[in-house]
């Protein structure tokens, strides 16, 4: 719920806020900053989880096929959309 009510300050801020250029892009900054710094601590995380380590080979290959899946599925899926809609 929490998580809820921070979405919807934010957003209801940034209405308020958006036309205020500096500061949207001092808030665009710190946005980078703050994923910089939570992929930093979770790969702290998954360097000290030793289940983790010990299995990268499967993980990896597992997102590997996930990833090719999600690519070629992407692509397969916009060939038809092309086709049915912009292909005359």
């Amino acid at each position: 719920m929490e998580t809820l009510i921070f979405l919807v300050g934010g957003i209801f801020l940034g209405f308020l806020l958006r036309k205020k250029n500096k500061l949207r892009e001092g808030v665009e900054k710190s946005i980078t900053v703050m994923i910089w710094v939570l992929l930093l601590f979770l790969g702290i995380a998954i360097g000290a989880n030793q289940q983790v380590v010990d299995n990268i080979h499967i993980i990896g290959g597992k997102a590997i096929v996930l990833t090719l899946g999600g690519v070629l599925g992407s692509i397969a899926c916009s060939y038809v959309v092309y086709l049915k809609y912009f292909k005359r």
